[in-house]
């Protein structure tokens, strides 16, 4: 896996789509756990009504969001983590052991091809010997 800070550039369009996806999702909620039930909710809805395909532009800023309320919660830290080096935002574990794909995660979760939820991820990546694995968080 090939790892790599993200550009100033690219932080600041994912803190921006990250700000307006709250805005649009959980507007007055401000508790990152609260938050991450608002995320569980809005997948659940998406995914009911028309799966990764319909859903496709929400696909990223969902994912943002989740992975935003999991850096603050934990430590973790955004970065560009991909296979052969192309720009593919995901957070990383404080240890740099883990990394959670989060973009690829959300798609497979709305199309049905994932099992799990924002919260059985974010207990994962929370658990610092990940002792509830979970597809969704991969070593490096």
């Amino acid at each position: 896996m090939h790892v790599a800070e993200l550009s100033e550039k690219h932080r600041g369009e994912l803190q921006l789509a990250t700000e307006r996806a709250l805005q649009q999702w959980a507007k007055d909620i401000f508790v990152p756990a609260q938050i991450l039930e608002a995320m569980e909710r809005v997948l659940l809805f998406l995914k009911q009504n028309g799966g990764a395909s319909k859903q496709a532009r929400h696909v990223t800023s969902l994912a943002f969001v989740v992975g935003e309320q999991i850096v603050q919660l934990g430590g973790w830290k955004w970065m560009s983590v991909s296979e052969d080096g192309s720009l593919n935002p995901a957070i990383v574990s404080p240890d740099g052991k883990r990394a959670a794909l989060l973009i690829d995660l959300v798609t497979l979760w709305l199309s049905g091809e994932a099992r799990g939820s924002v919260g059985t991820l974010t207990r994962a990546c929370l658990d610092q010997q990940q002792v509830e694995p979970h597809d969704g968080v991969i070593s490096l």
